[in-house]
């Protein structure tokens, strides 16, 4: 079965949009989905952006939110935007991830994370957000939230991230097949292509 490498930031809006319909997606296409959190901040940092890519911008957010609306709308994704944006925290929630996909309830968790958020108004990162998506996961939290403090869970965020860098990735979601590069939920079906 051919693999997809899917690279995706927690806090990303647009990334939404892609964990709420992937699944369905792919299992179309029968092609395999290898989940690969990272943070884009570091990236973004090193680029000379300090705000992200919408921030700065109150009529670029404005839109994004309307996009993201219609974008749901067209592809039957319910959508309520969330209350706060950006999350405050994403970190434990990216670390969470990783050790996630490590141990096979990845998937789970950051459909649930994003679940929680997008649809029930219960922010990233809090510890709400955190417990109600470990349990969604199958998860015990405390056990799940001290294991994602290790260090090997710290470093293996960081070289993923590097490696996301070292790929040329910019942005969230970001598809990879092959050699080839794909960015933005709106590119999901062409990579899949």
């Amino acid at each position: 079965m051919p693999t997809m490498q899917f690279w995706f930031e927690i806090g990303s809006t647009y990334t939404y949009l892609t964990v709420a319909r992937i699944g369905r997606a792919v299992q179309a296409e029968g092609v395999d989905v290898d989940w690969r959190p990272f943070l884009l901040p570091p990236i973004l940092l090193k680029a000379g952006m300090t705000q992200g890519p919408f921030l700065p911008y109150p009529r670029k957010i404005a839109y994004m939110w309307r996009d993201i609306e219609r974008r749901a709308q067209e592809h039957g994704v319910p959508c309520r935007q969330p209350l706060k944006y950006p999350p405050d925290e994403v970190l434990a929630s990216a670390r969470l991830a990783l050790l996630g996909m490590q141990q096979g309830w990845g998937r789970a968790f950051v459909e649930a994370v994003f679940r929680l958020h997008w649809n029930q108004q219960v922010q990233i990162g809090t510890a709400e957000n955190l417990t109600g998506a470990l349990a969604a996961a199958g998860q015990e939290p405390a056990a799940a939230i001290e294991r994602s403090r290790t260090p090997a869970i710290k470093e293996g965020l960081k070289a993923q991230t590097e490696e996301a860098e070292a790929k040329g990735i910019f942005g969230s979601p970001t598809f990879i097949v092959g050699d080839e590069l794909f960015w933005g939920d709106g590119r999901l079906e062409q990579a899949l292509a």
